[in-house]
C-alpha cells in the first residue's frame, strides 16, 4: 500500500508540473506575442480611365487602396495634382476619407477627375498617398 501511495503522488505531481509549464508557456506566448502591425495601406498605379457623364473633367483616374496590416481602419488620401493640373477625387476635394474601417485585404477603388490650370491641353496623373485616418 505504501508504494502504491507513493506512486499516486509521483503521478499526480508530474500532472502538476506538466500543467504548470503548459500555463507558463501560454502566459509567456500572450505576453510575448509580437504584436500586430496595425492598418497599412498600399495604393496601385494610378490609370487614366473614362470620366462618367457629369463629372465635368477632361481626365479621370483610376486607383485601388488595399489594406495590407493586420487591423481594419479608416484610410485617408490625398491627391497631388501634377504641374499645371488640379486633382479632385469624385468626393470632392483633393483629400479623401473612407466613411467606414477598410478591413485587411479588402480593396477599396478610388476615381479622381483633373483638369489643366495652364492652358495646356495634356493632363497628367495626380499622385495619391494614404495612410490610416
Amino acid at each position: 500500500m505504501d508504494g502504491e501511495r507513493r506512486l499516486n503522488t509521483t503521478n499526480v505531481s508530474v500532472l502538476l508540473l506538466v500543467t504548470a509549464l503548459g500555463l507558463g508557456a501560454l502566459l509567456f506566448f500572450l505576453v510575448l506575442r509580437p504584436a500586430g502591425s496595425g492598418p497599412a495601406f498600399t495604393v496601385s498605379a494610378v490609370d487614366g480611365t473614362t470620366c462618367p457623364t457629369g463629372e465635368g473633367a477632361p481626365a479621370c483616374f483610376r486607383l485601388t487602396v488595399t489594406n495590407t496590416g493586420t487591423e481594419s481602419a479608416n484610410v485617408r488620401c490625398e491627391a497631388s495634382p501634377a504641374a499645371g493640373t488640379t486633382a479632385a477625387f469624385f468626393s470632392g476635394g483633393p483629400v479623401y476619407t473612407s466613411a467606414a474601417p477598410i478591413e485587411p485585404g479588402v480593396p477599396l477603388p478610388l476615381f479622381i477627375k483633373a483638369d489643366v490650370t495652364d492652358g495646356s491641353d495634356t493632363v497628367y496623373a495626380p499622385s495619391v498617398s494614404c495612410g490610416p485616418a
